[in-house]
């Protein structure tokens, strides 16, 4: 199967990964690696955070609530968990292989050295399993393309998707530090990547809080107030 052909692509030879846990990344020159298991944090912390700086430089959150976390995504009959950076709605030109910059500084436990592009094939594959209702996290992993994903100190994760490429230091176990370079925005598992590609161009930019999106289930007020405060330095 096509989505099988993605998941290993994706997770190696499992094809799903437990509840809680992080797939992590190890570059081996294109061989196929062999997933590690890092464990997410067991206690959340509180529901507001803060001490982001916002991923793309000079970047802001988008005015439309459709691009924030919250919204739906009818193509995947999904939810969107995260905040989608176009050129279009932002205070900053975004584009293809603009830098992706760390929102705070910490661990990389995903890095999506080993990635194959959506193809037709694969893609209506995908779009099969939405239409029957099987969307399982591979699927919805699938959607967010080549990913990066960054374990904070506060115990919050980000994760960086739709890239169309990662900094070259960039591994997982490596630390990075808030503000540097560590991929590079594209369009990555989107539908568009294949059937009309440049024109879904965005970074998709999320903070996890436990196994779940900051401001999961509540009203695009609020949570387009905690992003606004995530992005507020501590004091």
């Amino acid at each position: 199967m096509i989505v099988g052909a993605i998941v290993t692509a994706a997770f190696g030879s499992n094809a799903s990964s437990p509840a809680g846990v992080v797939i992590d990344w190890v570059p081996n020159g294109g061989t196929g690696a062999t997933p590690a298991v890092t464990q997410l944090p067991t206690t959340s912390p509180p529901m507001a955070v803060s001490g982001f700086v916002f991923p793309i430089e000079g970047g802001c959150l988008p005015e439309d609530d459709s691009l924030m976390p919250g919204a739906l995504r009818e193509y995947r009959n999904g939810t969107h968990e995260g905040v989608d950076v176009y050129d279009s709605d932002n205070c900053e030109f975004v584009g293809l292989e603009t830098e992706v910059l760390a929102a705070k500084s910490g661990t990389v436990v995903r890095a999506d050295w080993i990635y194959e592009d959506l193809t037709e094939v694969s893609l209506a594959e995908l779009e099969e399993f939405v239409q029957q209702g099987a969307i399982t996290p591979d699927v919805e992993d699938a959607f967010r393309g080549r990913q990066v994903w960054v374990e904070h100190a506060d115990g919050t994760v980000t994760r960086y998707a739709h890239l169309a490429g990662i900094v070259e230091a960039v591994d997982v176990g490596s630390t990075v530090s808030q503000g540097e370079a560590i991929a590079f925005v594209g369009e990555s598992g989107t539908p568009e990547s294949v059937n009309d590609p440049g024109t879904q161009v965005h970074l998709h930019f999320e903070i996890r809080i436990g196994d779940d999106y900051l401001g999961a289930g509540l009203d695009a007020e609020t949570v387009r107030s905690l992003y606004e405060a995530a992005f507020v330095a501590d004091q």
